[in-house]
């Protein structure tokens, strides 16, 4: 609640704003564009400062969105709002620190174990064949752990964790929803299309990034969350609002005709049907069932057919193109591990040394370089057995926060909140799983759920600690008024 005091300091925030915006119009020779830009970007930045969980809802919204990318293809004519988003966020993180005393939350945890996986890419530079690349892969990953620790810095606000499922699970159904509306038949103008694009030569559901497989495991990430508000919701409203929202999730990941999100799905629900009791159980195998034969329904039979050949991969041990290519990858990442077992070759050097390596193998030619199509060989590839191992601890060390928050909840009887970690480790689960087929090309979303995994106990043990103290001033305050 903002106090008269606080509200005479915004006040004064808005009027300088404003003066600010008028001596710009008055002298300035940026466009209208830009200055009706400047306009919204001010007053996102009144509304964070009172609002400040709608900032870390802005910045996974832009995330899974791959928003500034997009705006830059579709030729947006304003500010690159990526350049905006992280100095924005961390000055009204600030203001709001100089104005009232609030302190952002710094996971201390997550950020040595990044700076430490930083300090591996940046040594390769001294040993790679291109050491150039390294340098931009290490630069690339340094700008990730930022915006990690960025939307951490919000996790001492209350529903923090649960702005950053949400806001991911309703930018995936909305994606969806483009999506939907395509294959009904209607077409999209092209500054909305280019967040919900099929791809023009196979026809696959590649959303908002320009890769099915990779929009496909941020699917199963919002999958199991969006499930648990549809299984713990009684209000009728939201019931229909939690089907749609689910059935256009499963639609958007069927659309995929992802093999691999196929598998991480199937991990994800896994871990939630260990956790889940029978009742729950049966509820959750009815509603995918129903809404799964609705998405099937609009999307056709020929969505299964690539889907059907897992079991020709596994029965009959056919390998198609696609597969073959893989395998040729996992053949050279390997190859490379061997000759280079303990650091790897170097961040990004994979793609330089695969054509030369794989001819010499006498294996599938391609005329170009190729990645590795697994995250962890591509570690292993290119940061060595030392890379790897880091790599997985900072996973056990994510899965070790999950279950703390977890087992939190569940001690102080919050189903809520332990349905919400369960679906969040269920999610990243499922992610990590499919990752083991995908390299690291859309990760920036990846490193802020490793990151919130790695924090959440604690995080979860500030929230109870802050309900505990507010408590007996409520109560207090209850005895005085009466």
């Amino acid at each position: 609640m903002i106090m008269t005091g606080q509200r005479k300091e915004l006040a004064t925030i808005v009027g300088v704003g404003l003066i600010v915006f008028w001596v710009a119009l008055v002298i300035g020779d940026s466009s209208p564009v830009k200055l009706a830009a400047l306009v919204v970007f001010w007053g996102v930045c009144v509304l964070t400062l009172l609002k400040p969980l709608i900032g870390l809802s802005i910045l996974v919204v832009m995330i899974v969105s791959n928003l500034s990318n997009n705006l830059i293809e579709i030729g947006f004519p304003g500010p690159s709002v990526a350049k905006l988003a992280a100095p924005g966020l961390i000055a009204l993180l600030g203001a709001r620190y100089l104005l009232w005393g609030d302190r952002p939350y710094v996971g201390w945890l997550a950020l040595w174990l990044m700076v430490g996986f930083l300090a591996l890419k940046l040594f390769g530079a001294t040993y790679a064949v291109d050491w150039r690349v390294t340098l931009d892969v290490a630069s690339g990953f340094g700008k990730d752990a930022i915006i990690a620790m960025l939307a951490l810095a919000f996790m001492n606000y209350r529903n923090g964790v649960k702005t950053v499922v949400l806001s991911a699970v309703l930018t995936a159904a909305v994606i969806c929803a483009l999506g939907l509306v395509q294959v009904i038949g209607y077409s999209l103008p092209s500054n909305l299309e280019i967040f919900a694009h099929f791809g023009r030569f196979h026809g696959r559901f590649e959303g908002p990034i320009d890769d099915a497989n990779f929009f496909a495991v941020v699917l199963v990430f919002c999958i199991p969350a969006a499930l648990f508000q549809l299984l713990q919701t009684r209000n009728p409203l939201k019931l229909i609002f939690w089907s749609i929202a689910l059935a256009l999730l499963l639609f958007g990941f069927l659309a995929t005709q992802s093999r691999g999100g196929i598998v991480a799905l199937s991990v994800a629900f896994g871990i939630l049907f260990l956790r889940l009791n029978a009742s729950q159980k049966l509820a959750a195998i009815v509603a995918l069932a129903g809404l799964a034969v609705v998405a099937a329904t609009l999307l056709g039979p020929e969505v299964f057919d690539r889907l059907s050949t897992i079991v020709d991969l596994v029965q009959e041990q056919r390998v198609d193109l696609s597969t073959e290519g893989r395998l040729v990858s996992w053949a050279v990442a390997v190859e490379i591990f061997f000759s280079n077992p303990w650091l790897g070759v170097g961040g990004g050097n994979f793609n330089i040394l695969f054509q030369d390596l794989a001819l010499e193998m006498g294996l599938m030619f391609r005329g170009e370089g190729r990645s590795t199509h697994s995250l962890y060989l591509e570690v292993l590839a290119e940061q060595g057995i030392l890379g790897l191992l880091y790599f997985l601890f900072i996973i056990w060390c994510a899965a070790v926060g999950l279950l703390g928050a977890y087992q939190q909840a569940k001690t102080h009887r919050n189903k809520r909140l332990e349905n919400l970690y369960l679906a969040l480790g269920a999610g990243l689960a499922g992610y990590l799983t499919g990752m083991a087929l995908l390299h690291d090309a859309y990760p920036r979303f990846l490193w802020i759920l490793i990151a919130l995994a790695i924090e959440a106990g604690r995080i979860a043990q500030l929230n109870f600690e802050r309900q505990n103290t507010e408590t007996p001033h409520r109560s207090e305050n209850a005895s005085a008024e009466a």
